[in-house]
């Protein structure tokens, strides 16, 4: 159990890392020159929700390899969006806000997805 919680934060400090870095470079190639405390609060909450999915999703699995994809993302996307909804009483939200969110949450949803399967299918083969 701790291999896994130890498991979990290093995911998601790398994740969020990554994101937080991107998301920086996209800011300031627009010419954007400051995030928002709250826009960063925002980021680390979203990358645990998807953190907390994808872990579930690498530990728990259904017989059906479709539903173990489909079923967390579709859980975890309803969570956001409705974070995402919540958060419109504390700050107006931007026009695009959903679809901004789940574009971005999909692709890096689709990207750990794979990464997942292919880790999978590594440790089948590499049992050690």
């Amino acid at each position: 159990m701790r291999k896994k919680a130890i498991d979990f934060i290093n995911g998601y400090c790398v994740i969020f890392t990554f994101v937080t870095i991107v998301s920086s470079i996209w800011q300031l190639a627009i010419g954007r020159v400051s995030d928002s405390n709250y826009h960063i609060i925002n980021r680390a909450v979203i990358t645990a929700i998807g953190m907390s999915i994808i872990f579930i999703e690498k530990y728990c699995t259904f017989k059906n390899k479709i539903l173990n994809v489909i079923i967390p993302y579709v859980v975890s996307l309803s969570i956001v969006l409705i974070y995402t909804w919540s958060t419109g009483f504390v700050e107006k939200l931007h026009p695009n806000a959903y679809r901004d969110i789940t574009l971005n949450f999909t692709a890096l949803y689709i990207v750990l997805s794979i990464v997942i399967e292919i880790s999978k299918r590594k440790s089948k083969t590499n049992p050690s």
